[in-house]
C-alpha cells in the first residue's frame, strides 16, 4: 500500500512539471490585460524589474514556465506574469491585420520604406536575434514603436524587429495611397507610355533626321545625367555608413549648469547639427535621444551594440571650479583604433572651431567601456568658462563644431 502512494505521488509531481512547464513550439502574441506588467529578470516576483508594459500593450512569449512568459527586451532576456497577459486569438489577430494591412494605412504607425538591398526582420532588438524574414529595397514597412535603434512591426501576427537606420519614411501622398491606386495609377501611367511610344515611333517613321537628332539629344542628356551623379556621388562620402550620436545627459540629468544655458540642451542641439551633416554626406544616423529625456548610461550603448554601427559618438559639453579652463577634448577607452578616431576627430574639431586643444586622453567612461563598436566622447567647451559659454552656445559654433567632427569622421574612414 505505501509503495502505491509513493508512485501515485510520483506521478502526480510528474505530471505537475509536465503540464506547468510548456517550451512554446512557436511564438505567441500575448496583450496586456492588467494596468501595468512589470518586465523581470529571472522567473520570481523578487528578481529586479527590467522596465514596466502598460495596458493594451503587445509582447511575445516565446517560452512559459511555472506561469512565467519568457520574452526579449533591448535583446535580453526577460519575463512576465502569464496571468496578467491575454492571448490575442485569430479572430483579434484577423481583425488586427485587417486594420494594418494593406501597409499603405497606418492610422496608428509610420509609414516607412526599405532603402538598402535587403534588410531582415528579428525577433527582438538585437542585430544577433533570430531572423523572421528579409524584406528587399523599397518594400514597406508600418513601425508602431521605437526602441533604441530598432523599430517594432508585426509579422503574421507576430512581433517583429527592424533596424530604423536602414528605413527612410515615406511622404504623406504614398501613406494614404492604397495598393488598388497604385496598381490603377501603374496601369495609366503604361497606357500613357504606349501612346507616347506609338507618336514618337509614327513620328520617326516620317522624319528620319528627327530621330537622329533625337538620339544625340538623349545621349548628351544621358551623359550630363551621369557626370551629375558622378558630382553628386563624390559628396556622398560617407554613403553606407551608420553612426549612433550621443546627446549627453537629458531630462532630470542637467549635466553641468552655466549661467545662461545647461549642458544638456547644448549637447542635444549639436548633436542634430551633426545628425543633419552626416546625412548630408550619405550617411544614416541614430540619436540615443530625440528631446530633453532621461537615458540610463547602461542603455545609451544599446544602438550601438544591437545595431551594425561604424561609431559612436558622444557629446558633452565641460564644467571645472576654474573659470579660466577652456578647450575642446577627445576621450577613448582604449585600442589604437579608438585611440586613431579620437586623434583624427579632435584634429578636425580644433582646425574648425578655433577652441584651444586639450588633446586626447584615456578615459573609463561607462558608454565607452560597455561600447562594443568604435566609440569616443567629445567634450565641446567649457560652459564654466563666461566667455567659451557665450560661444559654445551659438548656431554658428555648434555647426562648425559638427562640421569638424564629420569631416574627421570622413578622414577616418576614406
Amino acid at each position: 500500500m505505501r509503495n502505491n502512494i509513493m508512485v501515485s505521488i510520483g506521478l502526480m509531481v510528474f505530471l505537475f512539471i509536465f503540464l506547468t512547464t510548456v517550451h512554446a513550439d512557436s511564438e505567441q502574441l500575448y496583450q496586456v490585460e492588467s494596468a501595468t506588467l512589470a518586465l523581470l529578470e529571472e522567473p520570481d516576483p523578487n528578481a529586479a524589474v527590467i522596465a514596466e508594459l502598460q495596458k493594451g500593450e503587445k509582447v511575445t512569449i516565446f517560452e512559459e514556465s511555472y506561469g512565467w512568459g519568457k520574452t526579449y527586451h533591448h535583446g535580453e532576456e526577460a519575463w512576465v506574469a502569464i496571468h496578467q497577459l491575454v492571448a490575442v486569438n485569430d479572430a483579434q489577430s484577423q481583425m488586427e491585420q485587417e486594420d494594418v494591412e494593406p501597409a499603405e494605412s497606418v492610422e496608428n504607425g509610420q509609414l516607412h520604406q526599405v532603402k538598402v538591398p535587403a534588410v531582415h526582420l528579428r525577433e527582438a532588438p538585437d542585430k544577433n536575434a533570430t531572423i523572421i524574414t528579409e524584406l528587399s529595397n523599397g518594400e514597406k514597412v508600418t513601425i508602431f514603436g521605437e526602441s533604441y535603434g530598432w523599430g517594432k512591426t508585426f509579422y503574421n501576427d507576430k512581433e517583429a524587429w527592424i533596424a530604423l537606420h536602414l528605413l527612410e519614411e515615406t511622404n504623406e501622398s504614398t501613406d494614404r495611397m492604397t495598393l488598388e491606386e497604385n496598381e490603377e495609377e501603374h496601369s495609366e501611367q503604361t497606357a500613357e507610355e504606349n501612346e507616347t511610344e506609338k507618336s514618337e515611333a509614327k513620328s520617326d517613321q516620317r522624319d528620319g533626321k528627327e530621330e537622329e537628332s533625337a538620339v544625340e539629344k538623349e545621349e548628351e542628356d544621358k551623359e550630363a545625367k551621369q557626370d551629375e551623379q558622378i558630382q553628386q556621388s563624390g559628396e556622398k562620402t560617407l554613403a553606407g555608413y551608420h553612426f549612433v550620436i550621443d546627446p549627453g545627459h537629458g531630462g532630470k540629468d542637467t549635466g553641468a549648469i552655466g549661467s545662461e544655458v545647461n549642458e544638456k540642451t547644448l549637447t542635444l542641439s549639436t548633436a542634430k547639427k551633426v545628425e543633419e551633416q552626416l546625412h548630408d554626406k550619405g550617411a544614416s544616423v541614430t540619436l540615443t535621444r530625440m528631446d530633453d529625456r532621461f537615458i540610463p548610461l547602461e542603455e545609451r550603448v544599446q544602438p550601438s551594440n544591437s545595431t551594425d554601427t561604424e561609431a559612436f559618438i558622444s557629446l558633452h559639453y565641460n564644467a571645472s571650479e576654474d573659470q579660466s579652463v577652456r578647450g575642446v577634448y577627445t576621450f577613448y577607452y582604449d585600442g589604437v583604433e579608438n585611440q586613431r578616431l579620437a586623434s583624427t576627430i579632435q584634429k578636425s574639431l580644433v582646425d574648425h572651431t578655433n577652441l584651444n586643444d586639450r588633446g586626447t586622453q584615456q578615459a573609463d567612461f561607462k558608454v565607452l567601456r560597455d561600447n562594443k563598436q568604435l566609440a569616443v566622447l567629445i567634450e565641446l567647451g567649457f560652459i564654466s568658462n563666461p566667455e567659451e559659454q557665450k560661444v559654445i552656445q551659438t548656431d554658428n559654433y555648434q555647426e562648425n563644431a559638427a562640421k569638424g567632427i564629420v569631416t574627421g569622421l570622413e578622414n577616418y574612414f576614406k
